[in-house]
């Protein structure tokens, strides 16, 4: 018997117009032939729910195609101006923060010290009092605001707005999203860091047209985000794509757990500790890549190192995933070839026979920029939302 879902009309139309929505946020600008032909739905419908979108401007007519006999095609294109999102990524002694626009694109970013008082009560008084500052520098009116993202390091249950654990601060089951909320009146949406960037990815990325694809940043930590058949994998409670925390030295585990994970050994810190080791000291990962480019053999192999033992851990992912797609991001990739060269022959020689052939590898720096952008994108998330989706939904 074939399943149905129960609905009315006024949920299949709700459900037709966020299909058209989604459409445009992928593909940018379409005529309303082509949104007939993409999205499968009747003219009737098409033109009905396109006038209504123009009249609640969410959507906008956008110049005409090329003349090629009969009527010109007109195209529609999501309005930037339809409302605004704002995204937090929380640090240990600073917060970076965008407002973007309906398409996601950085319209305000400023980075804010933060506080002394790390007790939840204290971040969520300096976070509220972050918003109102760069809603007010912005010069946006407020009530045009969707809603606020926060990105935080950790283990996180976006469903509940609950941290569950956080490194930085210690915190365990706290109501980050709430106490927030309280305090602005807007919606507030928390998840891990890395998931925001794989959202951001997923909805207006390089994986908006894919289903199945994995994000890997590689920096302070080592973490994963997975998006799999079109939603964003969080696990029961969050935690998902903790990949940095896998064990890959066993001699090394046995003294210590983490002495052993991939994070221990093959993050930007691992990196210093290893220049450090062999009398090395070096600031920066900036200034490990310039000794390296200087001729450094210690600076070299600790570079090599991380990047083949990331390697293993990504070919791993792929052998049991096989996504079409793998980005590997973070602040750490700025250490190029002398990194990447290592963790790129690894992948290859440690994927399974044939699941890299048709897997697509993108390489791409994460700047705060970018991670405030994809707290912001937690928001926008929440409005692309197909109206049968009950939770944080990915359409």
């Amino acid at each position: 018997m074939r399943n149905s879902i129960p609905g009315n009309r006024d949920l299949i139309k709700a459900m037709n117009r966020n299909l058209l929505l989604n459409i445009l946020r992928r593909e940018g600008r379409l005529s309303r032939t082509q949104l007939t032909e993409v999205s499968g739905l009747s003219v009737g419908a098409v033109s009905q729910i396109t006038t209504e979108l123009i009249e609640e401007n969410w959507v906008f007519e956008s110049g005409e195609g090329d003349y090629t006999g009969g009527r010109r095609q007109v195209f529609l294109r999501l309005n930037a101006d339809a409302g605004y999102a704002l995204g937090l990524k929380l640090m240990e002694t600073r917060v970076v923060c965008a407002i973007t626009s309906f398409e996601a694109a950085v319209l305000y970013y400023q980075e804010f010290p933060l506080g002394s008082d790390h007790s939840p009560a204290g971040i969520a008084r300096a976070l509220a009092d972050i918003v109102d500052a760069a809603i007010n520098a912005a010069g946006l009116p407020r009530k045009s605001f969707f809603g606020v993202g926060v990105g935080v390091a950790g283990v996180i249950n976006p469903h509940e707005g609950v941290v569950h654990y956080s490194p930085f601060f210690g915190w365990r089951d706290v109501p980050l999203a709430g106490m927030l909320q309280q305090h602005l009146g807007l919606p507030v949406t928390i998840e891990n860091d890395v998931n925001t960037l794989t959202l951001s990815e997923h909805l207006f990325g390089a994986g908006r047209h894919q289903r199945n694809f994995i994000v890997i940043t590689v920096g302070r930590g080592v973490g994963m985000g997975m998006v799999l058949h079109g939603q964003l994998y969080q696990g029961e409670r969050g935690g998902a794509g903790e990949l940095g925390h896998n064990i890959i030295d066993l001699e090394r585990a046995r003294r210590s757990v983490e002495l052993g994970s991939i994070e221990t050994l093959a993050s930007d810190p691992a990196i210093l500790a290893a220049m450090a080791a062999d009398g090395l000291p070096a600031g920066t990962l900036n200034d490990v890549v310039q000794a390296a480019a200087n001729g450094s053999a210690v600076a070299r192999e600790a570079l090599r190192r991380s990047g083949e033992l990331v390697g293993v851990a990504l070919a791993g992912v792929v052998n049991i995933l096989a996504p079409s797609l793998v980005i590997i991001s973070g602040e750490g990739v700025t250490a190029g070839d002398f990194r990447l060269g290592p963790m790129l022959e690894a992948l290859r020689r440690y994927t399974f026979n044939g699941l890299l052939d048709h897997v697509e590898v993108i390489v791409e720096a994460a700047d705060d920029r970018a991670w405030a952008r994809g707290a912001a994108t937690l928001v926008l998330n929440r409005v692309f939302a197909s109206p049968l989706m009950h939770v944080e939904p990915l359409v």
